[in-house]
């Protein structure tokens, strides 16, 4: 900027930031690719980043949130900066041609112009006037009103009428943030490895189809059974996450540059969504319905059992956030915690309904694993988890099946949102792989 400002004293300004812009997207590129191939050389063997598995990996991850909040903040600071020289160029550039009109003006009526010679001009006076016989565009020697390159600088410079600012450097806003969401990619993947790894393939365990021996009790449900070791390896994963995360938090201006970057960050957690929706064959819906979904935000509680437990959940997330609202190093934990949580929530529920077949004593293993999540993620006070999807799960799975095919009958009518049909959907599989007969 000091370089053009020397040379050009601001004429062909669009010229001067886009060539400035494109040297920046570059170098950020870069930086993009460079984190890029660092995620994907390191999790190349996830069965040895589960093996080797500790806080150090999550933190040395988070790292990079703090690199592409220093490129953020510096981008910000720098277009600010070149904002505020635009505005001093804009008015240096309208006085040197209001002045030079002015002598030539007086000079045609045959006047006496030597007083508008000034006694003395400063180096960026000179700069100004040197710059205009070879800088100037047609219509710049017309009046400063009128002269595009004074206009151009003013539109940069200046807030337009709604007092939103012209962004100086696009392709280096959009390189930012494409490089804001590799990042964030990248300590996704790091946090979910573990837990993801574990869920990969559940639904093919031969548990699910086990049968019940003859000498089991056929009184029982799930007494004495336990979660299966998939399930409290995620479970474990999570409450151990929170530790991992709390010493990254804990460095105020760490923090401050990792929260320039926080922004969308739940976009990680969409894929094992987009994955459910497309094993429950609803695949018409578009990303604004997985989101709201994945929040459980779209409604769907008022097609689940129980309903009124479930609202009153909640009800009391307000009250999660006021103790939360001065506590930065626990919201940041949390959006992490929740973008995890929200993704091990969506691989277990696709999972869970690619399952083919559920024995009584499949359906007890389920059930139990299922309320062993649940309540890891009550127990971590994440604000909407568990997803109410969760609980409505374990009733399908413990409901009677006479009374799960009337339930399933009874919703089987034409289908009033996208949000009924994925409820309708679910319940329909889960009836189908206890051997029910259903119609989809």
């Amino acid at each position: 900027m000091t370089r053009f400002e020397s040379l050009n004293s601001g004429y062909s300004v669009c010229n001067a930031l886009s060539t400035i812009d494109a040297l920046i997207a570059r170098h950020t590129g870069e930086i993009s690719i460079a984190i890029h191939t660092l995620s994907t050389n390191i999790l190349n063997d996830k069965d040895k980043i589960i093996d080797t598995f500790d806080e150090q990996q999550v933190q040395y991850a988070l790292d990079v949130l703090k690199i592409a909040g220093i490129i953020r903040r510096d981008l910000t600071a720098f277009e600010e900066k070149a904002r505020d020289r635009l505005r001093i160029l804009a008015g240096r550039m309208g006085a040197a041609i209001d002045q030079e009109c002015s002598v030539k003006d007086t000079i045609s009526n045959s006047g006496n112009s030597w007083s508008l010679v000034p006694n003395s001009l400063s180096a960026v006076d000179i700069e100004a006037i040197l710059a205009m016989p070879t800088c100037a565009e047609d219509g710049d020697m017309d009046g400063s009103s009128k002269s595009p390159s004074v206009l151009i600088l003013q539109r940069f410079a200046r807030p337009d009428k709604v007092g939103k600012n012209v962004v100086l450097f696009p392709d280096s806003v959009s390189a930012t943030s494409r490089l804001v969401k590799s990042c964030q990619s990248f300590v996704f993947d790091i946090c979910s490895a573990l837990p993801m790894k574990h869920l990969e393939g559940l639904s093919l365990l031969p548990v699910w189809k086990q049968e019940e021996s003859f000498w089991s009790s056929s009184t029982t449900d799930t007494y004495g059974t336990l979660p299966q070791a998939h399930i409290t390896h995620v479970g474990e994963h999570m409450l151990a996450l929170v530790q991992a995360l709390e010493p990254f938090a804990s460095d105020t201006d760490t923090l401050f540059l990792a929260n320039l970057v926080m922004e969308d960050v739940e976009h990680v957690a969409l894929k094992s969504w987009k994955g459910l929706l497309s094993a429950i064959d609803c695949r018409d819906s578009n990303e604004e319905f997985v989101k709201l979904l994945m929040k459980g935000r779209s409604g769907i509680k008022d097609f689940l059992i129980h309903q009124d437990s479930i609202q009153s959940f909640d009800d009391d997330e307000d009250a999660e956030d006021d103790d939360e609202v001065d506590s930065a190093k626990n919201a940041f934990c949390n959006q992490w915690l929740d973008a995890v949580c929200a993704a091990a929530t969506g691989r277990l529920l696709e999972e869970t309904m690619r399952i083919q077949h559920l024995s009584r004593k499949g359906c007890d293993h389920l059930a139990v694993d299922y309320n062993y999540i649940v309540n890891v993620f009550t127990a971590l006070g994440v604000s909407g988890h568990p997803h109410p999807l969760l609980t409505h799960i374990v009733e399908m799975i413990k409901m009677d099946n006479d009374e799960l095919q009337s339930r399933v009958a009874t919703v089987n009518s034409d289908h009033q949102s996208l949000t009924s049909k994925v409820v309708c959907n679910v319940e329909k599989r889960i009836a189908l792989v206890k051997g029910i007969s259903v119609k989809f």
